[in-house]
């Protein structure tokens, strides 16, 4: 990474553009200087950037002629209006939304699986990043597509973080007032959060399926480049701060080995938990939450059949790490100049 560029994050005061942020000072991304962009809430506010702090600049006035990345973490509403006002300026953009995560035109990436697709970037100067419920799950699936993976069954049990600090707040006023016996507000979510398990994220289409279990199948399909690849999901949202957990069974065509399929995973960047390890015999979202890795615990093989249990930091590990990885990968590549 010999050049240096200007970076803007539209969204840098929401819980994943404080990650990115965070990431790109720890990971020393070489940026001459970078740019805390969001909504005219934060007019005056500043955004931590490492050891600094960053000026919180408004969205609607800022000048994207100033970078050459926009990292957009905002949502697919600001995605939609902004996006296009960036790419006019001449910046490339990662867009963390559902807005273009549709786009066959669009590359959908994922670091490390799929980065052969930031080539078209040089084209479109725009990427599209998956939801943080597919992102660990595709890096954990992409180590059995080449044993001719044919078939996924997952329930995802998804922290209250994924729909942003109001549902925080929310599950954290619910479980003050059911301690102190007060009756609970419900505004966030449909029903009661607290001491309680909602399994439905999103609306449901005729067919009974949820944005969020629609967005599972289509995105792993298209990150894997498995276009008829099954997929059955169930979304749950549970009542836990931060941390998802991914419940996987999964089939292929080809038998497979416990001790080969682990060592493969391990080979993949994530990291398996034995019974030996001091937290084992299995990770939970709690122990998974503030550190990058994606864990797997509760390995089972038999022929060509496989469970395990997933666990990862959806807002470091599930997004933002991603993130910051593709605009390495990106400028590595010369696609910033």
């Amino acid at each position: 990474m010999q050049q240096s560029i200007n970076v803007a994050v539209i969204g840098a005061k929401n819980l994943i553009g404080e990650a990115v942020l965070e990431l790109l000072a720890q990971r020393r991304f070489p940026a001459q200087r970078v740019y805390a962009v969001d909504g005219e809430d934060y007019e005056g506010d500043v955004a931590a950037f490492g050891n600094r702090e960053l000026e919180v600049h408004q969205l609607a006035d800022f000048a994207f002629e100033n970078v050459q990345l926009a990292i957009f973490v905002a949502g697919s509403e600001v995605a939609r209006r902004y996006v296009p006002d960036a790419r006019t300026a001449g910046c490339v953009v990662l867009d963390f939304s559902a807005a273009f995560r549709t786009d066959e035109g669009v590359p959908l990436v994922v670091s490390g699986i799929n980065d052969n697709l930031l080539l078209d970037a040089g084209e479109t100067g725009l990427v599209a990043v998956p939801n943080c419920t597919v992102t660990p799950l595709a890096q954990a699936l992409a180590v059995f597509a080449a044993k001719g993976l044919s078939r996924v069954t997952v329930s995802t049990y998804q922290s209250v973080s994924g729909s942003g600090q109001a549902a925080m707040e929310e599950l954290a006023t619910q479980t003050t007032s059911l301690f102190a016996q007060r009756e609970t507000e419900v505004n966030v979510f449909a029903k009661r959060i607290a001491f309680n398990v909602l399994p439905q994220i999103g609306d449901v289409d005729t067919a009974g399926v949820s944005e969020e279990e629609r967005s599972v199948q289509h995105e792993l399909r298209r990150v894997l480049a498995l276009p008829d690849l099954e997929v059955e999901a169930t979304c749950v949202r549970v009542p836990v701060f931060f941390g998802h957990g991914w419940s996987v069974a999964l089939a292929t065509e080809q038998p497979l080995n416990r001790d080969e399929v682990a060592l493969q995973l391990e080979q993949a960047g994530l990291r398996v938990v034995t019974e030996s390890d001091s937290f084992g015999p299995y990770l939970t979202p709690m122990e998974a939450t503030g550190n990058d890795l994606i864990w797997v615990s509760r390995l089972r093989v038999e022929g060509a059949r496989v469970q395990f249990w997933l666990a990862a930091d959806n807002v470091r590990s599930g997004a933002a790490l991603n993130i910051v990885k593709l605009a390495e990968s990106m400028l590595a590549k010369g696609y910033l100049a």
